[in-house]
């Protein structure tokens, strides 16, 4: 009876600590997103955005993996925007595109979307926006922070429920 007991409270702990402290969403931890817009909707711009945006992803997937706190990302992708311009310019020159990338880190108003089972809440995020030509197309879009070393790959980002790992899920 006192094992069943005692095991019952390490549960009851460890689901507390997953609700509050964030582990498998966004309850307490601010999230920093990346947005690459296309230039239109036309199926060339759209597959040139999808391009850019998984050379975008890898190159910050290396260069941010070891970043542990919000500040530390805000202050490593700041620092990486010129490059992160150079790349998706580069993609659009190989792929023939007659415009070019811009690039920004800002805040701005987001709705609340769903990113692979997690909501992420309407809100004021921090944002790397990237504009490809008149940036007026569908956009892709994933969270920097916190997720992987702090992606897990074209939006499709995975994130571990420790309680689903010990209950064998």
């Amino acid at each position: 009876m006192k094992i069943r007991k005692i095991c019952y409270i390490i549960f009851t702990v460890l689901m507390f600590a997953q609700i509050f402290c964030g582990c498998g969403g966004y309850t307490n931890t601010k999230p920093m997103r990346i947005h690459v817009r296309a230039d239109s909707d036309s199926t060339a711009a759209q597959t040139v955005k999808r391009e850019v945006a998984a050379v975008i992803e890898s190159y910050l997937y290396g260069e941010l993996c070891g970043v542990k706190d919000y500040d530390g990302m805000i202050a490593a992708v700041s620092a990486r925007t010129e490059t992160v311009r150079m790349i998706a310019d580069s993609v659009l020159a190989r792929r023939g595109c007659g415009y070019s990338a811009s690039v920004e880190l800002t805040c701005g108003y987001f709705a609340e979307r769903e990113l692979n089972g997690d909501i992420v809440p309407a809100g004021n995020y921090d944002a790397l926006i990237v504009r490809l030509g008149s940036g007026g197309g569908d956009n892709w879009w994933s969270v920097v922070y916190p997720s992987a070393g702090h992606f897990a790959g074209g939006g499709d980002s995975q994130y571990k429920s420790l309680i689903a790992e010990i209950l064998g899920k």
